[in-house]
């Protein structure tokens, strides 16, 4: 009975020094921290890797999670400038930096962080119109981080990222909104619609003016060809008319004389095809006839005639 009851006291003995022997081993994995404190009071930060930890008096009370932390933020409705309620959801993402103030310094760090950013983006968003807000996302994201990068370095934190996820409206405010974009839409497509006329219309005129002007200096062209041509024919005609008169002139110059005869008989001829039966002709014209050998010939055959 006695050796039973001992045996069992040495089991139970075995296995309280293989628990605490357990409990003094500790492994921290990549990205993670250890605090170590002894009696409740902090004594190290225990790097990734295998450490062994005394028992009892020693222990690990918290592992800290160094990696970037993304958080989705609630929903809150905030109040524009021009008195509109507007619901923003956001997403941060911070690390830890300073393991002390995050894990003692700080109730909830991670909680004062959320509340500090709400805060200082009803500030932002009470001072911008909701057109200004709709449209300004990423200047709400820049002056927030800025804002909140100051104050979460108090809490042992980093905030790497702000981002707005979604701004939404009332449906009445998002029916106006939709209304007014309709007809800024339709005034534009309008505008461009008028403008394309106008432009069309410009293009026309321009090409009728462009056509009335090379239709002009064509017809001007023309003019000009036709009158440079009627030119070159009267110059031409004068040309023969004065060559005509010059041969004329050389021809009358040699045979003056023979030509005023041969008009003589042209006369001549003239007058004996007309009614009258007699011809009276002057002394001066006779002899001249008498020059043409051919009338001369006649006549002195004639003189012979009448002599015999």
């Amino acid at each position: 009975m006695n050796s039973i009851i001992l045996i069992s006291l040495i089991v139970v003995i075995l296995v309280i020094v293989v628990a605490i022997l357990f409990s003094s081993v500790a492994i921290i994995h990549t990205g993670e921290v250890g605090i170590v404190e002894r009696l409740g009071k902090y004594v190290a930060t225990l790097e990734p890797g295998f450490h062994m930890v005394p028992p009892l008096i020693y222990r690990i009370t918290e592992i800290v999670n160094m990696k970037q932390i993304p958080l989705k933020v609630d929903e809150q409705e905030v109040i524009t400038k021009d008195n509109v309620v507007v619901r923003i959801s956001e997403t941060l993402k911070y690390h830890i930096t300073n393991v002390n103030a995050y894990v003692y310094q700080n109730k909830d760090s991670v909680l004062s962080m959320v509340q500090d950013t709400r805060a200082n983006l009803r500030g932002i968003i009470g001072n911008m119109d909701l057109n200004d807000v709709l449209n300004g996302t990423e200047t709400i994201n820049q002056t927030l981080f800025q804002q909140i990068a100051e104050t979460t370095a108090g809490y042992g934190l980093n905030v790497d990222r702000v981002n707005i996820d979604s701004i939404q409206v009332d449906a009445t405010i998002q029916d106006s909104m939709n209304k007014l974009l309709r007809a800024s839409r339709e005034k534009e497509a309008n505008i461009m619609e008028a403008e394309g006329h106008k432009q069309a219309a410009i293009a026309k005129a321009e090409g009728e003016k462009q056509s009335a002007i090379l239709e002009a200096e064509a017809n001007k062209q023309t003019q000009i060809l036709q009158a440079q041509g009627h030119a070159e024919s009267q110059r031409l005609i004068a040309d023969a008319v004065k060559d005509q008169i010059n041969s004329i002139n050389a021809g009358l110059i040699d045979n003056g004389n023979l030509y005023l005869q041969y008009k003589n008989v042209e006369a001549l001829e003239a007058l004996a095809k007309g009614t009258a039966n007699t011809v009276v002709l002057p002394s001066t014209a006779i002899d001249s006839l008498g020059s043409i050998p051919a009338v001369g010939t006649l006549f002195n055959q004639k003189k012979t005639a009448d002599n015999n």
